[in-house]
């Protein structure tokens, strides 16, 4: 049984990124005021019966070394505060939660997050070669409010503010928010939509499945009955024009989450800058330039009536750093108060 003590001072910082599928842990190093963190040991799962069975594998692989901090993110919002706090995951059976970190590290206090909080602490941390911006690059406001967004198998929303002494994340649900259409098209399909599913949240269209979903709308509103589809599939059509439904899919897509970015950025005052991860968009940028469309987001992120002036000064840029979150993690177990 491992006894729980303080921080090893010169120790490492281990990280956790826990998803349905994949596990990603890692054994991070500070310097001064940086950290490096080596490519994260992947775990699958399903090969693991529990989080402590995988941290045993991986810490007994790593030699037991001794650590400074602990911090663990995974999909969903945490319930419970101090040693209590968990995470339920419903693609996972799991149990993440700070008494598991701490029984099987030894660490106290270690820390867990949302998966999009952990990203939003990253965001002080990153640097110009880490981001794309989306229109011109635009100054961010220091120490102003920043929020955090990305589609992937969800729609990921949270902020980063700043304490006297600490940045603090702000985790929310804000991908379920109400979609909004801004145009006689968008108003038809979000028709359909709500007709098949009732309540058409941010999420059903903004994500991976949304992805399909909306192409699947658009082909229906066509007569059309198109084969099953994965977003890969509609992504890659897009791309190479080869399907309309899918260019269009794609391009109400951009405009959509242009429209909820800029709800966020007005909702939080996030003049600090609007930050977007997930899986989706930096994949698009990475492997299909181009398709996402940085101008029909931009359009719609400013699109607010009175305040598309001061949206327009907002800066948007697309995560590209692989590894942001266990950045953020690492950073949260370097300062473990929140």
């Amino acid at each position: 049984m491992t006894v729980s003590r303080g921080p090893e001072p010169g120790g490492k910082l281990l990280v956790a990124d826990i998803g349905g599928t994949n596990a990603r842990f890692a054994l991070a190093a500070t310097r001064g005021e940086d950290i490096d963190i080596p490519p994260p040991d992947i775990f699958l799962t399903a090969d693991h019966a529990s989080l402590a069975a995988a941290l045993d594998a991986f810490l007994d692989a790593a030699g037991r070394p001794p650590l400074a901090g602990v911090a663990a993110c995974a999909a969903g919002p945490v319930a419970g505060v101090g040693a209590a706090a968990h995470i339920a995951m419903t693609n996972c059976p799991w149990d993440v939660s700070v008494e598991t970190l701490a029984r099987v590290t030894g660490i106290a206090s270690p820390r867990l997050m949302n998966d999009f909080a952990a990203l939003a602490l990253s965001v002080p941390a990153l640097g110009a070669e880490d981001l794309h911006p989306v229109g011109s690059r635009l100054d961010a406001l220091p120490r102003a409010p920043v929020a955090v967004l990305g589609a992937g198998t969800g729609l990921g929303v949270s902020a980063l503010v700043f304490g006297e002494a600490h940045e603090i994340p702000v985790a929310g649900e804000g991908g379920h928010v109400d979609l909004a259409p801004a145009n006689p098209r968008e108003a038809e399909i979000l028709a359909f939509l709500q007709s098949v599913h009732g309540h058409v949240s941010a999420e059903r269209v903004l994500s991976g499945p949304g992805l399909v979903t909306l192409h699947a709308a658009l082909a229906a509103l066509a007569g059309r009955e198109e084969p099953g589809l994965t977003p890969a599939n509609i992504a890659a059509r897009a791309y190479t024009r080869e399907d309309g439904h899918a260019e269009e899919a794609v391009r109400l897509f951009c405009g959509w989450l242009g429209a909820v970015a800029g709800d966020l950025a007005l909702t939080l005052g996030a003049q600090g800058g609007v930050y977007i991860g997930g899986g989706i968009v930096p994949g698009w940028l990475a492997g299909m330039p181009g398709l996402f469309d940085e101008e029909v987001f931009r359009t719609r992120f400013e699109a607010k009536g009175r305040f598309g002036a001061w949206l327009a000064r907002i800066p948007v840029f697309v995560i590209r750093r692989a590894d942001a979150a266990l950045l953020g993690l690492a950073r949260a177990a370097r300062d473990p108060k929140p």
